[in-house]
């Protein structure tokens, strides 16, 4: 019986190039990350025909594949390393997401999560933006369906989620769409926002919430400051992070609270619609998950 699913070659993985040299050093790249990663496209192929309900993520967006060649999430990630933490994430986004979301994930490349305050929705999705950082990612986008941030990640062995990427909105009028998206979260900027829901994804989940350090994040490069705009080890450990033993990120998955009478009277009310919020949310999320 033919496969249902084989390993790109090289036009179908790479996007045309009209420059001749950068396509000729694209092509030999090509080649010689399949041959050296020979044993785990293999796995990939094998590991893909054996969970049909995965082909369509990589047949929608063949280069995809390229993960398994290049980098994942993490560039510490060996080549076997990286091979098992792909598949780890497929076996366990089966469990955690459910055949239903994963379904709809495939037919229509987003789920919406939740509704929040001022038409603003939160949604998870096929990563669209680099799959270097994870398969997935989850949203903020307004009533306009403009991306106010963006955070990719990945389930890791043996029962971990770790945040891949944030990323802001790279518009004219991105301070704008920033702004108004804080108001309308009762005063949570929209990157802390997405943590939150991590947070309390993490809990319904039972798992262990990590985040990626600066210099291992996959668009990391040592000479080249352009490509990551905010340090992500000052993010982290803005959200309380400690470094932990494998060396990533640990973020606690409780939701901090200030009680109510300790908050100055005039911001009151701003808090009690912000703890409303966050409550309705993680109803939200038990529902679906």
């Amino acid at each position: 019986m033919k496969p249902l699913f084989s390993f790109p070659n090289f036009k179908t993985l790479q996007p045309y190039d009209k420059r001749f040299l950068k396509r000729l050093r694209s092509r030999i790249r090509y080649y010689f990350y399949r041959l050296q990663c020979y044993k785990e496209c293999n796995q990939f192929v094998n590991f893909l025909n054996q969970n049909p309900q995965w082909i369509t993520i990589f047949d929608k967006v063949p280069y995809r594949c390229n993960t398994v060649l290049r980098k994942y999430c993490d560039n510490r990630f060996s080549k076997s390393t990286r091979i098992e933490a792909i598949l780890a994430n497929f076996d366990l986004a089966e469990k955690r997401l459910g055949l239903s979301t994963i379904d709809t994930l495939n037919k229509q490349e987003r789920v919406l999560l939740a509704e929040l305050p001022a038409e603003f929705k939160l949604y998870l999705n096929l990563n669209k933006i680099d799959p270097f950082e994870g398969f997935w990612s989850i949203n903020i986008e307004n009533h306009e369906k403009e991306s106010v941030y963006d955070a990719s990640f990945s389930f890791l062995l043996p029962n971990q989620l770790l945040i891949a990427s944030i990323q802001g909105p790279n518009e004219s009028n991105s301070q704008q769409l920033v702004k108004s998206a804080t108001k309308n979260l009762h005063g949570i900027r929209p990157m802390f926002m997405l943590v939150n829901v991590f947070k309390i994804l993490s809990q319904i989940w039972g798992c262990k919430l990590i985040a990626i350090p600066h210099k291992n994040q996959s668009k990391y490069r040592w000479n080249d400051s352009n490509r990551l705009l905010f340090n992500y080890d000052e993010f982290w450990q803005e959200n309380d992070g400690k470094l932990n033993k494998e060396g990533y990120w640990e973020l606690p998955i409780e939701i901090e609270r200030k009680p109510l009478e300790e908050i100055q009277s005039k911001k009151r009310s701003m808090y009690r619609k912000r703890y409303e919020m966050l409550d309705k949310l993680a109803m939200d999320l038990v529902a679906l998950f």
